[in-house]
């Protein structure tokens, strides 16, 4: 019986020493990415024109540093240097000229992500643009929401 338990605890100490892969499993992640996986241009030559009447006036907000890196609901990444918003109900890609309301500055977003998901706010805004329309240090602001139709689009439909 001895020499039974003693074979026994012979093979598992040889097995375990046999299968060093199995014993140390190390998970590597990496979530580093360059700034230039992030940035998705917009189109600079395009001849833009804005919808005459705006589609909507209400409360905005901005998110950066928690998302900054991680996918949108379109699939690229959040990039909280990069023009965009969130909107509930715009197709992804929209471009939206926003005015703010108190300052009168003015920034072009695209839309690549859902949100907000608090009732009173329209739309959820990078961190470059709060800053651009400055309020940035504040959090919120009040803007007005114009479509901005492509000329180019226009005249292909």
């Amino acid at each position: 019986m001895f020499r039974a338990a003693l074979s026994l605890i012979f093979a598992f100490t040889l097995a375990s020493l046999a299968a060093p892969g199995l014993a140390k499993v190390k998970k590597e992640v990496k979530a580093h990415f360059k700034a230039w996986d992030l940035m998705v241009p917009m189109p600079a030559d395009l001849d833009l024109e804005l919808e005459s009447e705006p589609m909507a006036v209400g409360l905005v907000s901005w998110y950066g540093p928690g998302f900054h890196g991680r996918r949108t609901a379109s699939g690229e990444r959040y990039n909280m240097h990069a023009m965009t918003c969130a909107s509930r109900d715009l197709p992804f890609g929209t471009l939206l000229e926003l005015t703010n309301l108190e300052n009168g500055e003015k920034a072009v977003v695209r839309v690549n992500d859902r949100g907000p998901f608090i009732k009173r706010r329209i739309l959820d805004l990078s961190y470059a643009a709060a800053r651009k329309l400055g309020f940035h240090r504040r959090g919120q602001a009040q803007v007005e929401v114009r479509e901005v139709a492509s000329a180019e689009l226009a005249a292909a439909e």
